[in-house]
């Protein structure tokens, strides 16, 4: 390939990114509620679980999903239901006021209420404890703990999904090798200038690379982090240049 050849696709890949950047900043501001917050069931359960906060916002309900685990919720209890309603999509013993012929459900809905006075149950001031114990298909039993925490503002997310942990032998060698490159594109477009660490999409970026190292496809990755996969393209295509290859388009 003749050098003049080579600077001509340098300078279309730059401005091809130039041009998907700033549209995704200017849009970063009018993003509404991020529909899926994913978290790792070891986070959740287990000898290295830590309590996760789960925020409720007045007039917009929050789900936790286990459908993601394949496992059965068997029991739930909110030590301080004065300020959120809980239910369920099955029916569950000490929740549900009819019998339940086959007690278990997949997902908890939680919705903030006007405060009420409880007798004899005092108010939790720094978010109410939720314990929820599950069964796998296998049959045991795994305990999970959050922390509900009454929301306030625009609300960032509508579920709580909890994801099976994604074990070195399902992570791919190929996986390393994109996110390497796309880490090189992000360095060079920040090298060049088309983006800021302060610029909302920086911290997309940075999602997406998370959650490629978390094990999760670049297509899956790129939903999660709010990405298009025109730009992840465009990332990969300017992270493989070679190092001579990549000119700043000119400023004329």
């Amino acid at each position: 390939m003749t050098k003049s050849k080579s600077l001509w696709i340098s300078l279309g890949l730059a401005m091809s990114l130039i041009a998907v950047i700033p549209c995704y900043a200017a849009q970063a501001d009018s993003i509404g509620v991020r529909s899926v917050r994913t978290i790792p069931q070891s986070r959740v359960t287990g000898t290295e679980a830590e309590l996760q906060t789960v925020h409720v916002w007045p007039g917009h309900g929050v789900s936790i999903s286990f459908f993601g685990t394949q496992e059965t919720i068997k029991r739930v209890w909110l030590d301080d239901p004065s300020r959120v309603l809980m239910d369920v999509d099955g029916c569950l013993e000490g929740l549900s006021n009819r019998e339940c012929k086959n007690p278990g459900a997949g997902l908890i809905h939680l919705r903030q209420i006007e405060p009420l006075r409880i007798r004899g149950i005092p108010v939790a001031t720094d978010g109410a404890l939720l314990t929820v114990v599950t069964e796998t298909q296998g049959g045991e039993r795994k305990t999970y703990n959050f922390r509900v925490v009454m929301g306030k503002g625009t609300p960032t997310y509508s579920m709580v999904q909890i994801a099976p942990d994604v074990t070195k032998v399902e992570a791919l060698p190929s996986d390393s090798i994109a996110i390497a490159t796309i880490n090189k594109g992000i360095q060079v477009a920040a090298q060049s200038r088309w983006i800021t660490s302060t610029n909302p999409l920086w911290g997309k970026l940075q999602k997406l690379v998370q959650e490629l190292e978390a094990g999760k496809n670049l297509t899956t990755a790129a939903q999660s982090a709010g990405v298009s996969q025109r730009l992840v393209e465009r990332l990969l295509e300017l992270g493989s240049q070679p190092q001579k290859s990549r000119v700043l388009p000119s400023r004329r």
